[in-house]
């Protein structure tokens, strides 16, 4: 039986977790502050990345930001102190390509793999096998865990040379931006226009127009339950910074994106971080409406 390193038991990290034991793999976890639901999922404890990576044939990472993973894997007690030569390292963080790869670069001085990997969804996404991982690196890598991926969340994409992955989850979060903002509008105008909004969202969801961003979202946006939060603006945000940046590298035009960017921009600067991507439809709508 293979056992799989999860480093990262957070909002991501936990159901992952879960859907790798509920599919026959033995999983070991590190969360520098375990919570009950921790030991309650059925994860076994490591006492450090070091102590995970010695009893790991698999890891996996999902964390806040470079950082973090420099200190999980090039740390003191780090994944490179005890790592098993072989041993390839899924990282699923959304992170600039050139700081993943120099720590790719110093796990295959190892004898290790690590693999650019994020997952697109959001956490209520990953426990029904909603989400999509985009596994991008050294192919044959790829190919040894691919068991592994399949049993994350969902499909996986074979997405190609490393940091293939990333740009992937970029134009998933690209598209996420737009769309929400688009449907926010809508469903505010519906509102303004006095449509029956149960109508609407069962006749747009069969329509040309519709969108797999409005049929999850529409409900939100018409009840306005914006928390506890599926998804913070705070997390997309992060991500939507990364995307700017990476079209301007790329010299493409994106008019439509940062329009819809400038709207996330807006909330995060008034304190919505912590509320769900789909709050942005009371910025363009009365909440007394």
């Amino acid at each position: 039986m293979t056992t799989v390193g999860v480093i990262g038991l957070g909002r991501m990290g936990l159901p992952i977790a879960i859907n790798l034991i509920e599919r026959g793999f033995d999983v070991i976890g590190y969360r520098r502050h375990p919570g009950p639901e921790f030991a309650a999922a059925g994860v076994a404890p490591a006492d450090s990345p070091a102590d995970l990576a010695a009893r790991s044939d698999v890891i996996v990472s999902i964390l806040p930001g470079i950082d973090a993973v420099r200190e999980v894997v090039l740390g003191p007690s780090g994944t490179l102190t005890a790592l098993r030569r072989g041993t390839v390292h899924i990282e699923m963080s959304t992170l600039d390509v050139q700081a993943k790869a120099a720590v790719r670069d110093l796990v295959q001085e190892a004898g290790g793999d690590l693999l650019d990997a994020p997952i697109s969804g959001s956490p209520s996404m990953v426990a029904p096998r909603m989400a999509t991982t985009f596994a991008s690196g050294n192919a044959e890598s790829v190919e040894a865990v691919a068991e592994v991926l399949a049993a994350i969340s969902g499909p996986w994409v074979p997405a190609g040379e490393f940091g293939r992955g990333v740009h992937f989850k970029y134009i998933a979060n690209h598209l996420l931006a737009v769309h929400t903002v688009a449907a926010a509008e809508a469903m505010a105008m519906a509102k303004r226009s006095g449509l029956d909004l149960d109508v609407v969202q069962r006749t747009i969801d069969e329509s040309i127009g519709g969108s797999a961003v409005f049929r999850r979202f529409g409900p939100r946006m018409r009840k306005r339950e914006w928390s506890p939060a599926p998804g913070p603006i705070d997390t997309l945000h992060a991500i939507l910074e990364q995307i700017a940046e990476h079209g301007r590298r790329l010299g493409v035009r994106t008019p439509t994106f940062d329009a819809a960017k400038r709207e996330f921009d807006l909330a995060v600067a008034d304190g919505w971080g912590q509320l769900d991507v789909s709050s942005v439809h009371d910025r363009l709508a009365d909440a007394e409406d």
